[in-house]
């Protein structure tokens, strides 16, 4: 008698379920997952530096699955304009222009003003004691420094000739390279007795105490950013349309006012960085975001309370660890028990957990902001394979020489 679907779709589950768990709690197991992570640290530890290899390898440094949660899946195409903020386009304005556009800004009342643009030396001595004189006169404009160490492994500021004029500055430098994409900022740096601030940190101290105190208490770690909106998605203004009395006081009365240079035209990348809203996720041809609209996303997901939760490095090691056993357990059943099938349904099995395990690390990171690490994951499960071979030798030689009760037996296959 045929049985039922329903009996027989059980019956199916048990066997699977009877493969995964068999050899589950067998020492062999456990000890051929031990051996997996003895081979990822000794292959870590060799100093390789194989020119074949080294494409892929930079390729594989600044490629995050997660990405495509931005790039593909639409995770910031419905988010409201933020509000808080108006990003003002300054152009090409050389120093007497862009003294002319804070002056107008303050004029408008914004609660705190931004200017992310560094001035490396000395120019025209009238439009620079201009633009000193502005610095001076606005207490509410943060502007833009970088920092680098010097010999002493001391941090200073540099790249900003004002610097001393202002009340307020910021360090804008990622801790990233320039063909890196953008995904982190320290809140703050420390080196010795000396801290200085992130520069979107700095804005946030003048607008939101609150937001502050939460972003600052990160300090000198790094902080993945929350991109949650396009530079569509900010109001951007002109500033001819600002200088001519076209924009109405409403716009920035009250709110965060970013002063710097923007463009949307994609072939446009002067000032631009590679985010993971980059539409080519992967092998990116332009980068795709305007610094500024980068310092604007941080200061929304700090409004907004948007941050992303990361799995720590402990919980993303048991996870693997976790895999390990559990594929562990499965391929020594096959290579076991039905070794005729063991590399097919290894291969298949491979694949499909690779892509299972990316889709649960995309959906924890699309759905409930948290950031779960799957590569060494990843790293057991395509490991794991070949690990049954050295382990399986090193355990029937111990057997031999040692009698150690072991699951493999020379030759059985």
């Amino acid at each position: 008698m045929k049985k039922p679907l329903h009996k027989h779709i059980g019956h199916q589950a048990r066997k699977v379920h009877g493969r995964v768990t068999k050899y589950l709690l067998e020492r062999d197991t456990m000890f051929a997952t031990v051996w997996v992570f003895l081979f990822i640290i000794i292959l870590g530890a060799i100093p390789l530096n194989l020119g074949v290899i080294n494409p892929i390898k930079l390729g594989l440094k600044d490629f995050d699955s997660n990405d495509l949660s931005y790039s593909k899946l639409g995770k910031a195409e419905h988010t409201d304009i933020d509000t808080n903020i108006v990003i003002i386009n300054i152009g090409h304005a050389d120093r007497e222009g862009i003294a002319y556009i804070i002056e107008k800004t303050a004029t408008l009342e914004p609660k705190v003003m931004a200017l992310d643009v560094v001035f490396d030396e000395a120019r025209d001595p009238s439009k620079d004691s201009l633009l000193r004189e502005t610095f001076k006169k606005n207490k509410n404009l943060v502007v833009a420094v970088k920092y680098q160490l010097d010999s002493s492994e001391k941090m200073i500021v540099t790249r900003n000739y004002f610097k001393d004029d202002a009340h307020q500055y910021g360090y804008v430098n990622f801790p990233n390279e320039d063909k890196e994409t953008t995904r982190y900022f320290f809140p703050l740096k420390k080196t010795h007795d000396t801290s200085f601030t992130f520069f979107s940190s700095a804005i946030l101290k003048f607008y939101d105490t609150v937001a502050y105190k939460k972003l600052i208490k990160k300090g000198d770690s790094k902080v993945m950013i929350n991109y949650s909106r396009h530079t569509n998605q900010y109001l951007v203004i002109n500033a001819d349309d600002l200088l001519m009395n076209n924009v109405d006081s409403s716009a920035i009365k009250g709110k965060i006012a970013l002063l710097a240079y923007v463009n949307t035209n994609p072939d446009d990348i002067e000032d631009k960085k590679f985010t993971p809203m980059n539409e080519k996720y992967a092998g990116k041809s332009h980068p795709d975001m305007n610094g500024i609209v980068i310092h604007a996303n941080i200061i929304s997901m700090a409004l907004e309370n948007n941050y992303i939760k990361k799995l720590p490095l402990w919980g993303n090691m048991l996870i693997a660890i976790f895999v390990c056993w559990l594929h562990m357990s499965f391929f020594v059943h096959y290579y076991l028990e039905s070794h005729i099938w063991f590399h097919l349904v290894a291969k298949i099995a491979q694949v499909a957990s690779a892509i299972f395990f990316m889709w649960l690390g995309i959906y924890l990171f699309d759905k409930y902001r948290l950031k779960v690490d799957m590569k060494m994951s990843l790293v057991v499960i395509v490991l794991a394979v070949d690990v049954i071979y050295f382990y399986e030798a090193w355990a029937v030689w111990m057997h031999k020489k040692f009698n150690f009760t072991t699951v493999f037996k020379p030759h059985h296959h």
